[in-house]
């Protein structure tokens, strides 16, 4: 069951060309979670979408933020510290920006909650 899982994810994240992304800005849900904003957004969406399809018993975040939940990279949430501190994380940061990726393979992964639990799964290619 496990590889047949796997091969479908494959086969999903296959459906989309490599591409390349700009994170420019800094952006907040609520003042609980602090982000950076991808541009374009939309390579993410079809990402995103095509893995749906893949599982559509398994909406993102379990459907908790809609049909479109944004794209973004988490930089830290309230979790890992105070508003005080993200606030100080997004000063660091936003000296660094812009930052300029190729989006070329996507990293499954899985863990808990708890510190250093997390580990890589499978390492999946895009279309090239």
């Amino acid at each position: 069951m496990h590889e047949v899982v796997l091969d479908r994810l494959a086969g999903a994240l296959l459906s989309v060309p490599a591409f390349g992304c700009v994170f420019a800005r800094t952006a907040w849900f609520a003042e609980d979670l602090l982000w950076l904003a991808p541009e374009p957004d939309n390579p993410f969406r079809r990402l995103t979408s095509a893995v749906w399809r893949a599982f559509p018993e398994c909406p993102p975040y379990a459907g908790a933020h809609g049909d479109a939940p944004d794209p973004h990279l988490t930089i830290g949430d309230l979790t890992l510290g105070t508003v005080a501190d993200l606030r100080a994380a997004e000063a660091d940061v936003s000296t660094n920006l812009p930052l300029y990726a190729r989006v070329d393979h996507v990293l499954l992964m899985s863990g808990a909650p708890s510190p250093d639990s997390w580990h890589v799964v499978g390492d999946f290619p895009l279309a090239r």
